[in-house]
């Protein structure tokens, strides 16, 4: 296939476009605030004592007026308890060094999630308001862990309650919302912040010596489980999607645990129990705040998510049914665009599912007036025979504005609405501008051209060579296997050329694929079809009927059979 390289780049293009979206200063503005809530999280101790009983070993050397009363290690009596006691020594105190400690984690953990939405600018992070999600959720689970870990820990009779706290369900949403490669950076940051705020604590900070491989058990734990989530929901589409994801996070943290469990000198049988119905507790609550999660969270922070896609893809909604009533050549076009757009969407890693519905919804503004378009006219004349091209353009233009209009009315996300203005990009309304500029070669080609904008994301601009694609090949009487080739080959080409490509990231291999799995589509839909012989006078005799005149299978298996 032959693609003539004129856009100069338009992958750069599009890559430059892209790091407008997290400036310098927004994330470093991202990584201060984040950093700052924080600190006010990390850094406070709760009110309260450190536990330690008659018999037990000193965590550390207590001094009483600069008299020794217990060595640390040694183990504590009765009345060196007291005088510990009364001089306030067990007392859950704020020491400078913890909180140095925890400014100095608060500062990294935020600098690092700026510095990947900087330095990777995820796609679906294009707003302030995105931005103030992600820092958002992962401020909401260090706080969470933080109010958590002071009830749980430390875990001194291994009850791993602590794991119960479905902390893998922050990357999980985001992977749902947003990004994936963004949500496991997420993951790998909060087991470090949860763990951090867990053994912050007194308590749990002074059982590390007991028990050293707990400072190690519990990361691992929540990283680990987090990506298996992440991988699990990624795409998820039905509600069983997400409670197979919980499922996943649930095996594998029960399967860390278990794992350090036969390191530990003191493990008892007992302890599985206690693992699995902290693993699964945690598996479940991930599953249940993802999928409300989701829901919420896409409606106040305006991001599509799979499940509303899920809905839009039923041709049970109020606007394609209306489009099927009043239109129904432009729904079985959409349709058709949909299943060839889609096939090609998942060959080059685009939202097949989003492609699907934004087909569904391309030309939903045909509505209004379909008896202008060719796919509509069935029996009836073409009204543009009797108006001027330039007239003609703007009435075909128009379902451009009213398609906006009327998905705005019915509230459909944004990303889907996109498709109705870039499926045709800034391209000329060909067939009235061939047509005036036959009379008139100094006609102004921008009276005949599409407002815009070109296609934006891989997604619309598959679309756009579906649409352009199922329409030459319709109109074309031979059907070849080659010509469909030809075809195919051509639109793509002449796309290019025109620079409809420059603003979005589809690459020359992306092209390729998508040409070939159009051609392989195609191909099916107009395969060959065999003339059956007409029926015996045996057939007639059985069914009664009378002769009459055979009818053949159309050679289009797009036309209605004939009528008799």
């Amino acid at each position: 296939m032959y693609i003539p390289c004129v856009a100069g780049g338009f992958v750069m293009t599009a890559r430059l476009r892209a790091t407008e979206i997290i400036s310098p200063l927004r994330a470093f503005i991202f990584a201060a605030a984040l950093s700052a809530a924080f600190v006010l999280v990390l850094a406070p101790v709760f009110p309260g004592e450190t536990t330690l009983n008659p018999g037990e070993p000193a965590y550390k050397t207590f001094r009483v007026d600069g008299t020794v009363i217990a060595e640390k290690g040694q183990a504590v009596d009765d009345s060196a308890l007291d005088r510990i006691t009364q001089a306030g020594l067990l007392d859950n105190k704020t020491e400078a060094d913890a909180v140095a400690a925890a400014v100095i984690i608060s500062v990294l953990g935020g600098a690092m999630i700026a510095l990947y939405l900087y330095l990777f600018q995820p796609r679906e992070v294009n707003t302030l308001a995105r931005l103030v999600m992600v820092g958002l959720l992962v401020f909401l689970w260090v706080a969470a862990a933080k109010v958590f870990f002071s009830l749980t820990l430390p875990d001194d009779d291994r009850l791993y309650l602590g794991y119960m706290l479905p902390i893998a369900a922050a990357g999980m949403l985001i992977a749902t919302l947003l990004d994936g490669g963004l949500a496991i950076a997420v993951a790998a940051l909060l087991a470090m912040l949860v763990s951090f705020a867990g053994f912050y604590l007194p308590d749990a900070r002074n059982s590390i010596s007991d028990d050293p491989l707990q400072a190690l058990q519990m990361p691992l734990a929540f990283v680990l489980g987090g990506i298996a989530g992440i991988f699990a929901v990624r795409r998820a589409e039905r509600v069983n999607h997400y409670a197979m994801a919980g499922a996943t996070v649930g095996v594998v943290t029960f399967c860390v645990l278990f794992s350090f469990w036969l390191l530990s000198p003191e493990r008892e049988g007992v302890d599985l129990l206690w693992m699995l119905t902290a693993a699964g507790l945690g598996g479940f609550g991930c599953a249940v705040i993802t999928v409300g999660g989701t829901v919420v969270l896409g409606v106040i922070f305006g991001v599509t998510t799979r499940i509303q896609l899920m809905e839009l893809a039923q041709l049970s909604h109020p606007l394609l049914r209306e489009l099927q009533e009043k239109a129904p050549g432009t729904f079985h076009h959409s349709v058709m665009v949909g299943n060839l757009a889609e096939r090609a969407a998942d060959l080059v890693g685009a939202d097949s599912l989003l492609v699907r519905v934004g087909c569904y919804f391309h030309d939903i503004g045909k509505i209004a007036k379909p008896e202008y378009y060719i796919e509509n006219q069935l029996d009836t004349g073409n009204p543009h025979d009797k108006l001027q091209p330039g007239v003609s353009a703007r009435l075909v233009s128009e379902h451009v504005r009213i398609g906006l209009q009327l998905t705005g009315r019915y509230r459909l996300p944004s990303r889907v609405r996109a498709f109705i203005p870039e499926h045709h990009g800034t391209r000329l309304v060909t067939y009235f501008y061939r047509k005036a500029s036959a009379h008139d070669p100094t006609i102004d080609p921008e009276k005949f051209r599409y407002p815009g904008p070109k296609p934006q994301t891989k997604e619309t601009a598959i679309v756009m060579l579906a649409d352009s694609t199922e329409a030459v090949v319709r109109s074309s009487r031979d059907r070849s296997h080659e010509r469909i080739g030809e075809l195919v080959d051509g639109v793509i080409a002449e796309r290019v050329t025109e620079g409809q490509f420059d603003e979005c990231d589809l690459t020359m291999r992306d092209f390729r694929i998508i040409g070939e799995s159009f051609k392989a589509t195609l191909r099916g839909i107009y395969h060959p079809r065999i003339e059956y012989p007409s029926p015996t006078k045996a057939e007639l005799q059985t069914t009664g009927s009378s002769p009459i005149a055979y009818l053949k299978p159309p050679s289009d298996p797009m036309e209605a059979p004939p009528h008799v």
